[in-house]
This record gives structure tokens, C-alpha cells and sequence, in this order.
């Protein structure tokens, strides 16, 4: 029998997840950036996904002003970023600069997705859900594009590339091989 461990972080169950970095504006343009993990697709057809963020964030502030944000996926390589980007408050300083990203124009909106990234989600906010401490954004996907050079078949190829997973804390991990189901 196993023993269980009563889970005070319950969402750790349900980790590791990828990491996105979220981009969003001010309103003179001015993008910022935040790593995120609470982030899933949730519907096809027409294709919308849907971004947890605590009400207190900066980046929320941006979102709920612009209606607007880009889901840029970092590799593992950027894992310094990444941690830079959720350590540091883009309140108090201009993370644009900090992190030394380069960003490019969006194809079908405003803020900017960043080119070191591997794919990149373009969305436009559709609904507010407000969930205790955090909002849940669901955004309609406008555009969605990736680095063909590390996919097959619309999947990430594991052999050519690492994807960042957020595992809790301070720790990160990535994927290194893929599993299938035994054929009956």
C-alpha cells in the first residue's frame, strides 16, 4: 500500500508544466515580460486558451488595460531569463532592457513576441474568470507559429530540442524522451 502525503501545494501534482514567457504592453507600448506555467489550450474550434495570473502581478495590470498578450516558449538555454523574468518586478524596472531580449512585431496584434523563443501564441482576451487570488484570462489564439526546424508532424522533436518545464521553486526540468502505449 502507498503511503500518502497530504499535498499543502496541491497543484505540484500536476507538475512539471511548460513554460511560457508572457509578454504584455503599456500603454505606450512598452513590452514586459513574465514567466508563466498556468497556462492550457481549452478549446479547438475556434482556438482559445486560458492564462492563470495572481491580481497583484504587473503583467496583470498590462492585460487587463491592453486585451491583449503573446505566449512565447522558451527553451531550456533561457532558463537564467526565465527565472531573471519571475524574480524581478517589471514595475520597478524595465525588464525590455534587463533581460536583453530581442522582440519582434506580432503578426495580428500589438505587443511583440520575443524571437529568442521557439513558438509563439498571439491573444486577444475574450473573458475574465476571477478565481480567489488570481484571474483566469481566456484568450482567443489569433496566430500561432513555431520553429519548424524542431518539430515533426506539429509535435517538438525531444532529440532536437529541450522545452522548459517548470517543476516547482527554484527547479526546472525538461523532457528526454518519448512514451507510447503498448499495442494490444
Amino acid at each position: 500500500m502507498q503511503r500518502r502525503t497530504p499535498l499543502k501545494y496541491f497543484y505540484m501534482a500536476l507538475h512539471p508544466r511548460v513554460v511560457v514567457l508572457v509578454v504584455a504592453i503599456d500603454k505606450e507600448g512598452k513590452p514586459n515580460v513574465m514567466p508563466a506555467s498556468w497556462t492550457s489550450p481549452v478549446c479547438e474550434e475556434p482556438p482559445h486558451i486560458v492564462l492563470a495570473m495572481w491580481r497583484e502581478n504587473y503583467t496583470w495590470e498590462l492585460i487587463k488595460e491592453s486585451r491583449e498578450f503573446t505566449l512565447n516558449t522558451p527553451t531550456a538555454d533561457l532558463v537564467d531569463i526565465v527565472w531573471k523574468a519571475g524574480t524581478t518586478s517589471g514595475r520597478e524596472v524595465d525588464k525590455s532592457k534587463l533581460l536583453n531580449l530581442t522582440f519582434s512585431r506580432s503578426k495580428s496584434i500589438k505587443t511583440p513576441i520575443i524571437e529568442e523563443c521557439i513558438a509563439h501564441l498571439e491573444c486577444k482576451v475574450v473573458e475574465e474568470i476571477d478565481v480567489g487570488e488570481s484571474t483566469l484570462f481566456i484568450a482567443e489564439v489569433v496566430e500561432a507559429y513555431g520553429n519548424e526546424e524542431y518539430m515533426v508532424r506539429g509535435r517538438w522533436d525531444l532529440r532536437k530540442v529541450e522545452v522548459l518545464e517548470h517543476l516547482g521553486g527554484r527547479v526546472f526540468t525538461v523532457s528526454t524522451r518519448v512514451v507510447y502505449p503498448r499495442k494490444k
